[in-house]
C-alpha cells in the first residue's frame, strides 16, 4: 500500500515539475501584446499585388503569434494612406491601402493601430505649402520641415486627420509618432516665428528671442521650455477629448523616445504625464539598442513612469538607425520586457522582421 502511495505520489510530482518547466517556459514570452510597426512600402504601391503580399505577411504574422500592427497612414513627408479629403495622398497609392488592411487583419483578428508621424512634415505639402508660417522657425527664421505644435491651427490640422480615419474606418486606436518638437539641427528646437513669439509673450510677457540666458537657472527660459512643452501635451488631450465623439471608444497609443526626464525637457514630450493624465492607454517607448543592461535599464524606467495607468510596450529595434538586432538578441530582449512587467513588444519594423526572426518567433511559443 505504502509502494503504491510513494509511485502515486512521485508521478503527480513529476508531471507537476513537468507542467511548471512548460508553463515557465511559454510565461518567459507570452505577454498581452506581441505587435510590429508595418510601413506601406513594406507592400508596395500595385494594388494587385500588394493585397497578396498583405495576406501573406499577416498569416506569417498569425503564426509567429503577432496580434497587432501599428500601420503607418500619414508618413514623415506628410503623404497619407487612406482615403483623405484633407491630406494628401501619396500619388503612388491611388487605392484605399488602409481599408484594404483593416479587412485583412480584422479576417485574422489582428489588431490595427494607424500610425500618423504627427508633427513631422518633410514634404511641406498641402496646408504647409499655403502657410508656411505653420513650420518651425529657428532664430534666424529659417525653417524646418516640422509643424509648430505651439500654434492652435497647427494641432487642429493635424487632428483633423485622425479624427477622418476614426470616423471612417472601424479602427479602435489612434497611434502617435513624432509627438514631439523635432531633435534636429538642435534640442531643444522650438519655433521663434512671429506667432509663437507673441503667444508667449501673452502668457508669460516676455518676448523668447529677448531671453539671453538660455540656460536651467533662468526662470523665463524654463517658463519657455515648459509652455512648449504643454502644447504638445494640449494636443494629446484634444485629441482624446475628440475621439470621444466618435461614439464608440478609440484609445490612443505613441511611440516615445526612451527617456521621459530627458524627453521632456529637449523634445518637449512628456509622456509620463500624459501617463499619469489618463491621456494615452498605451505607450511605446523606441529601446533600439542591442545593449541588453541598457535595453533593462530603460524598460525598468518606463514602467515605473507609467506607474500601471496605461500599457507599457517595449520597442525592440530589429533593424534601426541605432542598432541591427538578430533573432537571437530579439528573443532576449523579449524575455528581459517580460521580467520587467513590460505589456508586451513592438518590434522596428515590417522590413527587417524577416524570416529568421519569424522562424525564431514560431519557436519560441
Amino acid at each position: 500500500m505504502r509502494k503504491t502511495i510513494f509511485i502515486i505520489l512521485t508521478a503527480v510530482i513529476i508531471m507537476a515539475f513537468a507542467a511548471w518547466r512548460l508553463s515557465g517556459r511559454d510565461s518567459g514570452l507570452k505577454m498581452a501584446v506581441r505587435g510590429v510597426w508595418a510601413h506601406p512600402g513594406t507592400f508596395g504601391s500595385d494594388q494587385v499585388k500588394a493585397i497578396p503580399l498583405m495576406r501573406k505577411t499577416l498569416d506569417e504574422y498569425v503564426r509567429a503569434g503577432i496580434d497587432t500592427v501599428i500601420l503607418l497612414v500619414k508618413g514623415t513627408d506628410g503623404h497619407v494612406y487612406y482615403k483623405s479629403e484633407i491630406g494628401v495622398a501619396d500619388p503612388a497609392y491611388n487605392w484605399d491601402f488602409l481599408g484594404a488592411f483593416l479587412k485583412e487583419a480584422r479576417a485574422r483578428k489582428i489588431t490595427v493601430h494607424p500610425w500618423f508621424c504627427v508633427f513631422h512634415e518633410t514634404g511641406i505639402l498641402g496646408k504647409f505649402r499655403q502657410n508656411p508660417e505653420w513650420l518651425i522657425q529657428g532664430r534666424h527664421r529659417e525653417i524646418v520641415g516640422a509643424a509648430n505644435p505651439a500654434l492652435p491651427e497647427v494641432r487642429e490640422y493635424e487632428r483633423s486627420l485622425m479624427m477622418e480615419v476614426a470616423k471612417n474606418y472601424p479602427v479602435d486606436w489612434i497611434h502617435l509618432d513624432y509627438i514631439r518638437f523635432p531633435c534636429e539641427p538642435t534640442e531643444p528646437y522650438f519655433s521663434f516665428d512671429p506667432r509663437t513669439r507673441a503667444l508667449f509673450k501673452e502668457f508669460s510677457g516676455w518676448d523668447p528671442l529677448d531671453i539671453k540666458a538660455q540656460d536651467s537657472g533662468n526662470m523665463i527660459w524654463n517658463a519657455w521650455l515648459e509652455w512648449n512643452r504643454d502644447r504638445v501635451t494640449q494636443f494629446v488631450a484634444e485629441l482624446k477629448d475628440a475621439l470621444k465623439t466618435t461614439g464608440r471608444t478609440v484609445k490612443i497609443s505613441a511611440a516615445v523616445f526612451l527617456d521621459s526626464d530627458n524627453a521632456r525637457v529637449l523634445i518637449g514630450q512628456d509622456w509620463a504625464k500624459w501617463a499619469e493624465q489618463g491621456l494615452v492607454d498605451m505607450l511605446c517607448p523606441m529601446l533600439y539598442t542591442n545593449h541588453e543592461a541598457f535595453f533593462e535599464r530603460y524598460v525598468k524606467r518606463a514602467v515605473a513612469a507609467a506607474k500601471g495607468k496605461c500599457q507599457v510596450c517595449a520597442g525592440i529595434g530589429i533593424a534601426s538607425s541605432h542598432n541591427q538586432n538578430t533573432p537571437e538578441g530579439m528573443i532576449r530582449q523579449m524575455k528581459i520586457a517580460k521580467d520587467c512587467r513590460a505589456d508586451g513588444v513592438i518590434y522596428f519594423s515590417s522590413g527587417s522582421l524577416t524570416a529568421p526572426f519569424l522562424k525564431k518567433l514560431r519557436a519560441a511559443d
